[in-house]
């Protein structure tokens, strides 16, 4: 089959010939039909971060058609739709079994299994697919689908261990795609006052729509600094989802209360070291909590934040700014993606 497979640094290439993935036990083989590339593709192809990448094709935001249907599969049949969690689970790693399913979670083409490649091919493999992939109800668009397998379960997520109570305050920091999605889920887990920082106009209209009460740009001084005038002092939560730098992380732990949470889904790849201002937190006395976040995997998940966007409580095709149609433009989108284009959020491919 044909893939767009990661090379080296800044090396990404067409390759024909990859093996075509074949359904096992308890597994299905996926056509793709719309796929969207993300900034951590962008990030990992500028750093090689994971070497047990190379000669793999590229990808991890997908929906399609079941193709193939191995031995032992339940629920799913050939020609269903579906979509396919950014991180899938191995359900029988012991991790799981202890309460730590992200640890026994895996983006495939992450994976050294030689069988488990990116989305960017022309058949994607899915393991132990009752427990992973997720059936896309009728009313649901492709681009709704394939906007919640990454940026949906990344926001959702990082919002849920903010342990919010309704009429709280919390930022947003960063409101690209996984941004806007965290706006969101905030004004969903009962947010009160919200404040979306950013700069793009693009962004701070969906933000609004989204249930945003204030737009913070990030252009116009300290981001920190103009959240506690607005706000008269800290917020409950911050969530980070952007930034130029890991520095936000240092911003979200000064605009955040005593007793706050600040938890984090950027993924600063180019950053080396983070150091903390110690008297951010008091030198350590303020119960302050700062949690790294990953995207949840499993089908349980994302069949739920795919009932959202059927009942409108969610409307992930407004971060599609930007769709293509042929295979081919999968580096054109993921140029945009990496590329500052200030009008894009989220371009997706299909592969017709």
């Amino acid at each position: 089959m044909k893939g767009y497979a990661i090379e080296g640094v800044n090396q990404a290439s067409w390759r024909d010939g990859l093996p075509q993935p074949e359904a096992r036990y308890g597994e299905v083989v996926v056509k793709p039909v719309v796929v969207a590339p993300c900034t951590s593709d962008v990030h990992i192809l500028e750093t090689m971060a994971f070497p047990t990448m190379k000669g793999k094709p590229m990808g991890h935001e997908m929906a399609g058609i079941v193709h193939e249907v191995g031995p032992g599969v339940r629920d799913f049949k050939v020609g269903d739709r579906v979509a396919v969690p950014s991180l899938t689970v191995d359900w029988g790693d012991p991790q799981f079994q202890d309460g730590y399913d992200k640890y026994a979670s895996v983006s495939p083409y992450f994976s050294e299994d030689p069988r488990l490649l990116g989305c960017f091919a022309e058949y994607f493999l899915v393991m132990g697919a009752d427990l992973n992939l997720a059936h896309i109800p009728d009313a649901v668009t492709w681009e709704q689908a394939v906007v919640l397998t990454d940026m949906g379960t990344t926001a959702f997520e990082g919002v849920h261990w903010l342990d919010l109570d309704y009429g709280q305050s919390v930022v947003v920091y960063g409101i690209g795609a996984v941004g806007l999605m965290a706006v969101r889920a905030a004004y969903l887990k009962g947010a009160g006052r919200l404040f979306a920082i950013g700069s793009r106009e693009v962004s701070f209209e969906i933000a609004r729509e989204f249930g945003a009460s204030d737009l913070v740009n990030y252009r116009d001084g300290d981001v920190a600094e103009q959240v506690l005038a607005r706000n008269g002092g800290p917020v409950d939560a911050v969530v980070v989802c952007g930034g130029s730098d890991i520095s936000a992380i240092a911003d979200a732990m000064k605009m955040v209360r005593f007793g706050g949470h600040v938890t984090n889904v950027a993924v600063f790849m180019h950053d080396k070291q983070f150091v903390l201002p110690n008297e951010l937190w008091a030198f350590g006395s303020q119960d302050k909590t700062l949690r790294s976040v990953s995207c949840r995997g499993g089908r349980a998940n994302l069949e739920r934040l795919l009932k959202l966007a059927e009942y409108g409580r969610v409307a992930p095709e407004r971060l599609a700014t930007h769709t293509y149609h042929g295979m081919e433009h999968i580096e054109k989108a993921l140029a945009q993606m990496g590329g500052h284009d200030r009008t894009a959020i989220k371009p997706v491919v299909f592969f017709d």
